[in-house]
């Protein structure tokens, strides 16, 4: 006679044996991929240097720019991220309390405590100056490595080398000497962009001729009287907030200001170098170009 098994008996049967069903399965499950470090998705970086900062965001890593200096104002968007300081007065705290991946800052700045402490952490450093245009493109090659960004900082680089292509000679004459130019940088002193600067520099590529040339300082300080002897054909104004400069070059006798062989303000981003430099570069030696043609200087006022 066949014995039936009572109802609670059968459930209590078939959960046991469910549940080892269930840990076979489970000591059987392949392993899950351990999650992915936090910096690994979202690296962090921190600026110590403008030009950098433009850099990391021209290359689209700007989410990734946790830390910058107050000097950082390029692009817009860097106005958002957290100051940490200057570019010589960096405040090691506010770096460390960033958790970077990578800092970028000048050879002198990444010294001392602070690399000290970014080495224990395994902080990537990235030590760069920004003076040439040969540092420009060192810049770009070396940030572009260190976040993983080979690819875009390759365009970008190529993009330069087209511009500097466009920028040579962009404002020379079809004959004649070339324009003699005066760049002011400062005021109260007056302050001007030397040859050996980098504005000096891109002065040369455009194929005008630097009326500073014979001062070996970067940015020298000039007297009214220096101005005046210099005889420039064009004045260049490369300052922010300085619109009577002009009217102050003229009643001191300028010509040129005098003349409106004058160029009333430039593309800030020619005034550190950055991937936006030679584009403003270009729109400069075409002002330049514009404002000799529309009023040329008599021969007397050349001389």
């Amino acid at each position: 006679m066949r014995t039936l098994v009572p109802m609670a008996k059968l459930l209590a049967l078939l959960t046991i044996a469910v549940s080892f069903v269930a840990c076979a399965d489970k000591d059987h499950a392949p392993a899950q991929a351990p999650e992915q470090a936090a910096s690994e998705i979202h690296p962090r970086y921190v600026s110590i240097l403008p030009n950098a900062t433009e850099i990391l965001f021209a290359l689209g890593a700007g989410d990734n720019v946790v830390g910058a200096t107050r000097y950082c104002d390029r692009p817009k968007e860097a106005l958002k991220v957290p100051r940490v300081g200057g570019m010589l007065d960096v405040s090691v705290e506010a770096v460390l309390a960033q958790k970077p991946d990578v800092v970028i800052g000048s050879p002198t700045v990444l010294a001392g405590r602070l690399v000290k402490l970014l080495s224990a952490s395994g902080t990537k450093l990235v030590p760069l100056y920004f003076e040439t245009i040969d540092d420009l493109k060192r810049g770009i090659h070396e940030i572009g490595q260190a976040i993983s960004k080979e690819k875009e900082a390759s365009d970008m680089l190529a993009t330069l080398e087209k511009d500097l292509k466009t920028l040579d000679g962009r404002a020379k004459l079809l004959e004649g000497n070339p324009i003699k130019v005066l760049m002011i940088v400062g005021r109260s002193p007056l302050v001007v962009a030397g040859k050996t600067s980098f504005l000096g520099s891109l002065m040369d590529m455009m194929g005008v001729q630097n009326v500073v040339d014979a001062d070996k300082l970067t940015f020298p300080t000039w007297s009214f009287e220096q101005v005046l002897q210099s005889a420039p054909d064009v004045v260049i104004n490369g300052m922010v907030g300085a619109s009577d400069l002009q009217s102050v070059l003229a009643g001191a006798g300028v010509e040129a200001a005098k003349s409106g062989r004058y160029v009333s303000e430039v593309n800030l981003a020619i005034l550190r170098p950055g991937p936006e430099t030679v584009l403003g570069a270009i729109e400069l030696a075409d002002a330049i170009k514009s404002v000799y043609q529309a009023n040329p200087p008599t021969k007397e006022v050349a001389e």
